[in-house]
């Protein structure tokens, strides 16, 4: 059985409307693969958690387990899943440069019980030599698996290390916006190392999983992201595009800053105003020095004490913080 080197998925020849399916076995990429790939079209598929979690269960319990998570939103829920781990932060290339990368190791390294933590950013060739490196220290000839959410930064992550350190010919691994996008186990040899991609989880608690095409390319930030800066005081309204709004009370001046895509509209509100008031409130009572965090969409930094409520559709939970910045 030859599986597709994009997402992992057996090929097949039988059905068109199944998964894996190709025109000639000997063909390297599913069908589904190769439209996404080449035409940016996106099927989706019927493939849940529980069939994901399922493959990562078979990680032997001993091998280094390399966990993506992007440096906007720092989901760590589930590294504590894995005995011998590896935090890699990626995207570092979105944050402003005056963010130190000492800054965010102290930082996810005091509020998480985690001692090896490094920052990458695929793009940009960032420590990409380094994390080979360790890879290579510590992989004691087994094979790494690389765990994370949809849209960490993941396949894009072992798509860079493939063309650094593979042979000039091998096949890259399928790499979009859209979740579940790999579908199994995808086994990659590199020069000295073999590493495995796997699913990437989707989190019922991201924005990404619940937007169309043009809307991802909206809120996913592909540059240094400028923060946006709205200083207030009394009572207001800030509103974050078609997806968030900010209702405010504060006695004092106050800042609240926004880091997410540079292409999102963010503009002051006016409290009468009823929009978005229909999606579900979120109330952060007399918050100081917190960080309101909207999964796959942005953080929001707030300074003095403020009370906020927080207006989310699609079911999003606003996580809160210390402050990252």
């Amino acid at each position: 059985m030859t599986k597709c080197r994009g997402c992992g998925v057996i090929l097949q020849n039988k059905d068109i409307d199944k998964l894996g399916y190709v025109n000639d076995l000997n063909d390297k990429l599913c069908m589904r693969c190769f439209r996404l790939s080449n035409y940016g079209e996106y099927a989706k598929v019927n493939l849940t958690n529980v069939d994901y979690n399922r493959l990562l269960k078979t990680i032997p319990s001993l091998s280094l387990v390399v966990y993506v998570c992007d440096i906007l939103s720092l989901n760590l829920d589930r590294i504590n899943n894995y005995n011998n781990v590896l935090l890699v932060i990626t995207k570092r290339d979105i944050m402003p440069k005056s963010l130190k990368d000492k800054k965010i190791i102290d930082y996810v390294k005091s509020n998480n019980n985690i001692d090896n933590v490094l920052i990458v950013s695929s793009n940009k060739n960032y420590h990409i030599d380094e994390l080979y490196n360790y890879l290579c220290k510590y992989s004691n000839n087994k094979p790494i698996y690389f765990v994370g959410d949809t849209n960490s930064g993941k396949s894009t992550l072992i798509n860079k290390l493939i063309k650094n350190y593979g042979d000039i010919d091998m096949d890259r691994v399928t790499v979009s916006m859209y979740p579940s996008t790999t579908l199994s186990l995808v086994p990659i040899k590199l020069k000295n190392i073999d590493i495995v991609d796997t699913p990437g989880i989707i989190d019922d608690n991201n924005i990404v999983n619940y937007l169309d095409k043009s809307e991802l390319k909206k809120i996913t930030p592909f540059k240094e992201i400028k923060p946006r800066s709205c200083q207030v005081m009394g009572k207001g309204s800030i509103v974050i595009d078609k997806y968030v709004r900010i209702d405010y009370d504060t006695n004092l001046k106050n800042s609240i800053v926004i880091y997410g895509s540079n292409n999102l509209n963010i503009r002051f509100n006016s409290l009468k105003k009823d929009n978005l008031k229909s999606f579900k409130k979120y109330q952060f009572i007399d918050i100081s020095k917190k960080d309101i965090i909207i999964p796959g969409l942005c953080f929001i930094k707030v300074n003095s004490t403020i009370n906020i409520n927080i207006y989310v559709d699609y079911g999003i939970k606003p996580l809160l913080r210390n402050n990252l910045i």
